[in-house]
């Protein structure tokens, strides 16, 4: 509870830059996704068939570029959202709005994160994981 009310500290300072990271961070995986779009296209062109390797190799490259930290401010922005305060949704909604993001981009980001997430050697607890992030994903929509 002391940590989710910090975000409620100065006027939400901490949500407003919580919000610079996500966009921050969010720029800078367009730009890598505009780069594998790119490389995708002149493998097509080669008729170079996209093999499940390839398709690791550019989600690892996402996520070097700063996906991985997207969807970990993305996870805080709903579980903060979900938890604390309703002044602390409506200001993030108030600053997406401001700054044109939008909450379908998160809801993206978050169900890639989902879809990704755990160890495969427990698929029982990566279901639990996926499951919590989804619902989180339902309360911030």
């Amino acid at each position: 509870q002391r940590l989710i009310s910090k975000f409620t500290e100065n006027d939400h300072e901490k949500v407003e830059r919580l919000l610079e990271l996500h966009f921050k961070y969010l720029d800078k995986v367009r730009l890598i996704d505009t780069e594998i779009e790119q490389e995708k296209q002149r493998l097509k062109r080669r008729g170079e068939d996209m093999d499940e390797d390839l398709e690791d190799e550019f989600y690892i490259r996402r996520l070097d570029a700063g996906l991985f930290t997207l969807q970990l401010v993305d996870y805080v922005m709903l579980e903060i959202s979900a938890t604390g305060a309703s002044t602390i949704k409506q200001r993030i909604m108030q600053i997406l709005n401001m700054r044109g993001g939008s909450v379908k981009s998160i809801r993206s980001i978050m169900r890639e994160y989902a879809g990704n997430i755990g160890d495969a050697k427990d698929p029982e607890a990566r279901e639990k994981e996926q499951d919590r992030i989804m619902q989180l994903v339902d309360k911030f929509l």
